[in-house]
């Protein structure tokens, strides 16, 4: 018995179909794949226009002097070198660093003993919370006002007080150039904790709303005091938002502009003691106009907050991938 075989009319719709069927298939992935880039591009484009060119820009200009009107000459490292012997530089890292290590070394601690009590309100919670977060919507220029009419040597809100109360000896605070707890970087490190607080507060309470329940039943069930709760389930439980907060908080500190130029001016009064490093970069951009210099300073900074990311990545997170993977 033969089995007739299929007339090339019969078979030519099959291929046809196939055909159409894997040109469906390529052409319609590669649809669904434009429209992602579609979406993707116009933010990438403005990343690239408006971060990545100028931050390249800027390390070139690192590497320049001016000389005259539309002048340039290049000069390797000469504007690094500079910055290592200029004792302003030096001066205004220093207090970058000094107000940003007071800032968490005081508004983490705080922040998680109130988030710990808060997280037991029952009423009035979320007024609290709104209340505590309302300093972090306030622009820092106006907070910064605020001080510094609280902090004025001679007709502040707190001498003023201090006066009522008999004490005639009272704090300059923002005219003290000294390390003490009346000076200035005490009071400006007031401020940013007194700003700050509500921010650290609702990331700390997110953190122990996140561990379980059940780890505080057992360990109500076995005994174990308050004190011991907080410090063998809640502290433990809480070391991702600490780092979190730690890292981010670094960053923010570093990055201090706004109050500080409010409450010291570009030179960062009384004796450069409230200077941070980014405002020194400005004052000599756009006040001594020496743009290359102040790139030079840029390039510093962010070296800087690159290798502490990195330390802080591999001195804490690298131990949380490994220990989730």
């Amino acid at each position: 018995m033969t089995i007739p075989k299929p007339s090339p009319a019969d078979a030519r719709p099959r291929v046809s179909a196939g055909r159409r069927a894997i040109r469906t298939g390529v052409f319609g992935g590669f649809r669904r794949t434009t429209v992602w880039y579609a979406f993707v591009l116009p933010p990438f484009a403005l990343l690239v226009l408006f971060v990545c060119l100028p931050t390249a820009q800027t390390f070139v200009e690192g590497f320049y002097r001016e000389t005259g009107p539309d002048q340039r000459q290049f000069v390797g490292l000469d504007q690094f070198a500079n910055l290592g012997t200029t004792g302003v530089f030096w001066d205004a890292l220093i207090n970058t660093v000094l107000l940003g290590v007071a800032f968490l070394a005081l508004v983490i601690p705080l922040a998680a003993i109130l988030s710990a009590m808060l997280n037991h309100v029952r009423r009035g919670a979320t007024a609290l919370k709104v209340i505590y977060f309302l300093p972090q919507l306030t622009s820092s220029v106006a907070v910064a006002l605020i001080f510094l009419y609280v902090f004025q040597p001679d007709w502040g809100l707190l001498n003023g007080f201090l006066h009522i109360l008999g004490i005639d000896d009272v704090p300059l605070w923002l005219a003290d150039p000294s390390f003490g707890l009346t000076g200035s970087r005490a009071a400006v490190t007031l401020l940013a904790v007194w700003s700050g607080l509500g921010y650290f507060i609702l990331i700390f309470l997110a953190g122990i709303q996140s561990i379980p329940v059940e780890l505080y039943e057992s360990a109500a069930v076995d005994g174990a005091t308050p004190l011991q709760i907080w410090r063998h389930i809640t502290l433990p439980g809480l070391r991702p938002t600490i780092i979190f907060l730690v890292m981010t908080g670094s960053f923010d500190a570093m990055a201090r502009f706004g109050d500080l130029w409010t409450l010291g001016g570009p030179s960062g009064s009384p004796a450069r003691t409230l200077q941070s490093i980014v405002m020194l970069m400005y004052q000599v951009g756009f006040v001594s106009h020496d743009t290359n210099q102040a790139a030079a300073i840029a390039v510093v900074f962010f070296v800087i907050m690159l290798v502490l990311t990195v330390v802080a990545y591999r001195a804490f997170l690298s131990r949380e991938f490994k220990a989730r993977s």
